[in-house]
């Protein structure tokens, strides 16, 4: 082998040995993928001059059976075995095939590294082409770095969070309107005073919930005001009627005691004129005074019936306010309660929307920018047919085959904002969690 030739490879061994791994500097072993050159070549005797086999010119691609076919020796193994182990192997074939008295020189250099890939949180994953002394770091530049927050996406997280906002606020005192009439239902059918809720009284200062309080308040007034007016409208009428009663009953009275004289009269008439000492026309007179008086008599206690019946429907009307009203307000709180159900589920909803805008969606894109300044790497590495997984760190070397893993470090998967409170999700999470606490 010439001079040139022993430093090439002595270059290309040093390399080799360079490439490492991620923990400590190992002879490089070649694998599936890797291309390489190989050179033979042997002292001719007499000429002194260096003979290279050109059968071995160009490059070679190892198999994925681990194997590489070469002229002249066949196929050798590849896979597992360093370039030094592989150009002994080719010069001790080409010595037992060829039949010479001393070994060629061989040589094998890599020409093409089997690639690499990355996967996990970064711009672009996929397949990358391998180069010595690679570390972790560069393999993540080359696939464009951590992955960022498009600004798209963290406007919409703007966007939902002020809707989210702002139906919490309307959902709140939507609620807060359904407790207060609840509140004012409930005294109205137990004729209690109206007593708020303390959920109420403690957004009493609100200047929206003082008013709503006050309008409950209000309309309670008003309606036991309108019932409280019916029903005594109805008992001054049972008082008129009652008075009419009374009236009549003394004017029946009156009119017997005259019904008794008319017809005392009529009788000593009758008996007079039976002698012939009275007139005819004074008995009929007396006869026709009596039926008037009996009409009279008779319109009366017609009259004082009909009021008496009167009577009875005003007590039957107020019976019937009483009980329309207490339907109406019974109606009225079903149909509030239901409502109140329905206001608070949406509330929750919207709370639950805001938190997950505010603190879950951007923490979990976030995870993947700069609130994770630093995450975590590993390496997927195959080493003698097994497959292990390597936690590395920006600095450490890769070999040509390593999948780069690229996650967020998350130190609380239920919290993942919590160790970091300077952080966008962080700063979200407080907003939030305030936000979620007026209600």
């Amino acid at each position: 082998m010439s001079t040139s030739h022993r430093i090439r490879w002595a270059v290309a061994a040093a390399l080799l040995a360079s490439a490492g791994t991620a923990r400590a500097e190992t002879p490089y072993k070649l694998g599936p993928q890797d291309q390489m050159q190989v050179k033979v070549s042997d002292l001719r005797a007499g000429t002194g001059e260096a003979y290279q086999w050109q059968a071995f010119t160009g490059e070679f691609t190892v198999a994925a059976s681990g194997k590489v076919s070469l002229p002249v020796v066949g196929e050798i193994e590849a896979s597992g075995r360093t370039t030094s182990e592989i150009a002994s192997d080719i010069a001790d074939r080409l010595k037992a095939k060829a039949g010479l008295a001393t070994r060629p020189d061989a040589s094998v250099q890599i020409v093409k590294y089997r690639p690499y890939y990355v996967m996990g949180s970064v711009e672009k994953p996929g397949e990358y082409e391998y180069r010595p002394q690679l570390s972790v770091l560069q393999a993540v530049s080359m696939a464009g770095g951590l992955q960022r927050v498009p600004t798209d996406i963290l406007l919409q997280f703007v966007r939902d969070a002020v809707r989210a906002r702002g139906d919490i606020q309307e959902f709140a005192t939507q609620r807060l309107a359904l407790l207060a009439r609840q509140a004012r239902l409930e005294a109205e059918l137990k004729e209690k005073p109206l007593a708020f809720p303390p959920e109420v009284e403690a957004h009493a200062k609100d200047p929206l919930v003082a008013r709503i309080m006050s309008e409950e308040r209000l309309a309670l007034d008003t309606r036991r005001a309108a019932l409280d007016a019916q029903v005594l409208n109805l008992k001054k009428s049972k008082d008129f009627l009652t008075e009419q009663i009374t009236s009549l009953s003394a004017k029946d009275t009156t009119t017997g005691e005259q019904l008794d004289i008319m017809k005392a009269e009529l009788a000593r008439i009758s008996g007079l004129v039976s002698k012939g000492l009275s007139a005819m026309p004074r008995q009929i007179e007396t006869s026709q005074t009596i039926a008037t008086l009996e009409s009279n008599r008779l319109d009366v206690q017609i009259a004082v019936i009909r009021a008496r019946q009167d009577i009875s429907k005003a007590d039957r009307d107020i019976l019937d306010l009483k009980d329309q009203r207490r339907n109406t307000a019974l109606q009225e709180a079903a149909e509030t309660r239901i409502t109140l159900n329905q206001a608070t589920a949406r509330l929750e909803e919207a709370k639950n929307l805001l938190y997950q805008s505010q603190v879950r969606s951007p923490a979990t894109v976030v995870a993947n920018s700069e609130a994770y300044s630093k995450p975590e790497y590993y390496i997927l590495r195959r080493n003698g047919g097994k497959a292990e997984t390597i936690s590395a760190e920006e600095d450490d070397l890769l070999q040509p085959g390593d999948v780069v893993r690229v996650r967020p470090r998350i130190v609380d998967p239920n919290n993942p904002v919590a160790a970091d409170t300077s952080s966008v999700a962080g700063k979200a999470a407080r907003a939030a969690n305030s936000s979620l606490s007026d209600f």
